[in-house]
């Protein structure tokens, strides 16, 4: 797999075009049925592991998941971020050869995050004595995160060049190598973490093998050239990176606290009761990756009228989608509890509906930071990055060692809502007047 996959391909006109409600419609569509496909493959293997291996392995799962998706973290603020928000003011041209050169870019950052977390996860098994071989887990983890890497920047690009379904062949690929590989390990009785976690980074690949266009002219990677792209993201990447980092640690740092306070055995409580709401957040994602270059030209024409419009029209829809999946999730819940879940996991009722609290203040939330974000407002969401992260820190100090794995979903339901506060009645408001008052 070399580094010039079909990213670069020429990219579609449409992108540069007016926002149209049929195509923001369609393209949603096809983007939320990419996201139910990848939210249904992880919630299937993560009953897989819950009904199959011991809470300590699936605690480890967990936490190797989360720091996968710090990795991600990195890769998005510094690169897919801010490609995002640049890309829609640019000719189709000038998209393709930013985002070829970017992929240059983003190989030599991907390649060195998944030495370093594989490194790092090989050190800290060996010292916990997890239940799994060291080295083989360190290969296995870093080749996952190589992969998903270029997977993930390969969705990007289509996203930008507004090509879901695209996308949705690339996840259709992935999620059917997935399956055939957890299969074979099922069969093989070889159901490990590292095989599990290898098994993902070779089904990344797969799922973009068909997608891969050689047929594109290669960017010519001239030094000055790949300079001038990696300083035209860095000059958003550098805001966006610290800010991402600590929204990471605001939202999954619960999990390791309570690992540290309570045992892996209550991260794989947290795990296994937020993994029933994940569609959830999933839904929200496949929102975000298809309106944000919408979004961004909305705010540089100043249409404050489709924006509100689109605005109230996301909010309602995300809420009422989360209002009616925790309904039928907690129908649901005894036949899960006696055939999925299991006695290992009796009594995670309650802690479903806590969850499901937290996700309806989230997804509000993450429309509104998705709309600072598309506004290019980076130090913003640091600045509030920061300020959830103490408060986070505080409530997860006080109340996981009163309250347990109850007091982990609490303390993040307090900064969600202090976070979805500041966002909507403080930010976007100001950032609204200063722009009608700088053009009046």
């Amino acid at each position: 797999m070399a580094p010039s996959t079909q990213m670069a391909e020429r990219p579609a006109p449409e992108v540069g075009g007016g926002v149209s409600n049929k195509k923001l419609l369609t393209h949603s569509l096809a983007s939320l049925i990419d996201q139910a496909l990848l939210s249904g493959l992880n919630f299937a293997l993560g009953l897989v592991l819950i009904r199959l291996a011991t809470k300590e392995s699936y605690g480890v799962y967990s936490q190797l998941y989360v720091a996968g998706i710090f990795a991600s973290t990195v890769i998005e603020a510094l690169i897919t971020g801010p490609l995002t928000t640049i890309a829609p003011g640019k000719t189709p041209e000038q998209r393709a050869r930013l985002s070829t050169l970017l992929l240059r870019f983003q190989w030599q950052l991907s390649i060195g995050l998944a030495l370093l977390f594989g490194v790092g996860s090989a050190i800290v098994a060996k010292v916990a004595k997890v239940d799994a071989h060291p080295i083989l887990l360190g290969i296995a983890f870093a080749i996952y995160l190589f992969a998903n890497a270029q997977r993930e920047y390969h969705r990007s690009i289509s996203f930008i060049e507004a090509r879901p379904r695209r996308v949705l062949h690339t996840d259709v690929a992935y999620a059917l190598a997935v399956a055939v590989g957890v299969g074979v390990l099922l069969l093989a009785g070889y159901f490990t973490v590292p095989a599990i976690l290898l098994v993902m980074g070779l089904a990344n690949i797969a799922g973009m093998w068909r997608s891969t266009d050689h047929g594109y002219a290669r960017a010519q990677h001239d030094p000055a050239a790949f300079r001038a792209a990696v300083a035209e993201v860095m000059q958003r990447g550098r805001w966006a990176l610290p800010g991402a980092l600590v929204a990471w640690a605001t939202n999954y740092s619960y999990l390791y606290l309570a690992a540290a306070v309570l045992g892996v055995a209550a991260s794989a409580d947290l795990n296994a009761s937020r993994l029933l709401l994940m569609p959830i957040s999933l839904s929200v994602l496949a929102w975000s990756r298809v309106a944000r270059p919408m979004v961004s030209r909305l705010f540089a024409a100043r249409d404050w009228k489709h924006l509100d419009r689109l605005a109230w029209a996301s909010v309602a829809g995300i809420e009422a989608l989360t209002v009616l999946y925790v309904i039928v999730l907690w129908l649901a819940l005894p036949w899960l509890q006696a055939h999925v879940l299991g006695a290992k996991y009796h009594g995670l009722e309650p802690m479903v509906l806590a969850w499901g609290g937290y996700f309806a203040i989230n997804a509000a939330r993450w429309i509104g930071s998705s709309w600072l974000t598309s506004n290019d407002q980076y130090k913003l969401l640091l600045l509030s990055g920061v300020a959830c992260l103490v408060i986070m820190l505080i409530s997860a100090a006080v109340f996981i060692p009163l309250y347990g794995t109850w007091g982990a979903i609490l303390s993040l339901i307090i900064v969600e809502a202090f976070d979805l506060l500041l966002i909507w009645v403080v930010f976007l408001p100001m950032l609204r007047r200063k722009s009608k008052s700088a053009h009046p």
